[in-house]
């Protein structure tokens, strides 16, 4: 399992911090955190996952046309 710990200044800096780790897989664990520089959210995600999503992206990949030209 693999633990991420995002800390930012200010909320709207760590929930756009938070979303660009979401659809590489990461889920949220647990509450945001006050500290005295700002905030933080702790992600989790386990290895399994991130080997489902690159499997899907490939899965997803459109398959290459190939052109064809007919002679007349």
């Amino acid at each position: 399992m693999e633990y991420n710990i995002i800390t930012a200044p200010t909320l709207e800096g760590l929930a756009s911090e938070v979303a660009g780790y979401i659809p590489q897989g990461w889920k949220l664990k647990g509450a945001i955190l006050e500290h005295m520089n700002g905030y933080a959210q702790q992600l989790v995600r386990h290895p399994k996952d991130s080997i489902r999503l690159q499997q899907m992206a490939q899965a997803e990949a459109p398959a290459r046309q190939r052109r064809t030209r007919w002679i007349e």
